[in-house]
């Protein structure tokens, strides 16, 4: 069960990179309005991150 649960947050990491990549590009052309998006997509990947961290002590796979 613990892997699926990691492949799915593996998942969620890809797709928000490349809405981070899409969102920089676009800030780097001028055309991202809504420049919050940024720090929000950055924060929502590392929250993944240290949620896979965190289950990795936790099952003693470190």
């Amino acid at each position: 069960m613990a892997k699926k649960k990691e492949v799915k947050n593996l998942d969620q990491i890809k797709k928000l990179n490349k809405v981070y990549f899409d969102l920089k590009m676009k800030h780097a052309s001028l055309a991202l309005k809504e420049t919050h998006k940024l720090s929000e997509t950055r924060r929502d990947i590392a929250r993944i991150k240290t949620q896979i961290n965190q289950e990795k002590r936790v099952l003693g796979n470190d």
